[in-house]
């Protein structure tokens, strides 16, 4: 009897037994990896110096034609295009310069409500912000400037500037246009007039209010890849034509 009681106990006995599923070795692996992505997580987390920084996160790109590709919506930018609206980008001709030399420079062509912040980029190109547009303005259109004899390239930051392409290749350029007639001095004149060049950005104190009338001064942003004009036609509303003598600064 004892030993049909022992008998019936072990046939009911709970058998540990292997699960049906074998380990998939794929899934241990995602588990080792989203570990490891913790673990650093936490590294840098803990990190004194990752917390001066800033905290990023994963956002999935977009996929077209099998290829990644990084859409940026308006307001990923805007508030950066704002913080750089204010920012002017400078090139010396022949000649590098340190932060110091640039700061002296500056300081000797304008005052300013903050000191600019003077960024070095490569190949010896500055960025320099400042804090309004006023303030740009006042160094950008008081030229045409020189360092040690050597001109200098301004040109004010947009978000589709390519310093490379850009800078050396279409430069501000001080122009002026030698007995212009005086019925030509207005500003939607003088902008047509100096469109037959390139992009007419200012024009000066002098000409703006006719305190010299033996020539009118506008400064132009020009290719100078192309050989520069030396006389532009100018056609009156009765279609009488003329040739306007050009020189440059």
């Amino acid at each position: 009897m004892a030993d049909m009681n022992s008998k019936t106990s072990n046939t009911n006995a709970t058998v540990p037994c292997k699960s049906d599923k074998a380990e998939n070795p794929k899934n241990t692996d995602q588990m080792v990896k989203a570990s490891e992505i913790q673990s650093w997580a936490n590294v840098v987390g803990g990190n004194k110096l990752a917390s001066r920084g800033m905290d990023l996160q994963y956002i999935v790109p977009m996929i077209k034609d099998g290829e990644k590709i990084v859409q940026s919506d308006l307001e990923d930018v805007e508030q950066e295009n704002e913080k750089w609206n204010t920012t002017l980008v400078l090139y010396v001709i022949g000649n590098s310069l340190s932060i110091g030399a640039m700061e002296r420079f500056l300081n000797s062509v304008g005052k300013y409500s903050m000191k600019p912040q003077i960024y070095y980029y490569n190949e010896d190109y500055f960025v320099i912000r400042f804090a309004n547009l006023e303030e740009r303005n006042q160094v950008m259109y008081t030229g045409p400037h020189t360092i040690n004899n050597r001109p200098i390239v301004m040109k004010a930051w947009t978000p589709y500037l390519n310093l490379h392409e850009e800078v050396l290749r279409t430069i501000p350029l001080c122009v002026k246009f030698l007995n212009l007639p005086l019925n030509c001095w207005s500003m939607k004149a003088l902008s047509k007039i100096g469109s037959a060049l390139g992009n007419p950005v200012y024009a000066g104190d002098c000409t703006t209010g006719i305190v010299r009338i033996s020539y009118a001064r506008i400064l132009i942003e020009i290719d100078i890849t192309k050989p520069l004009p030396r006389r532009v036609k100018l056609q009156d509303p009765m279609g009488k034509t003329i040739e306007q003598e050009i020189t440059y600064d």
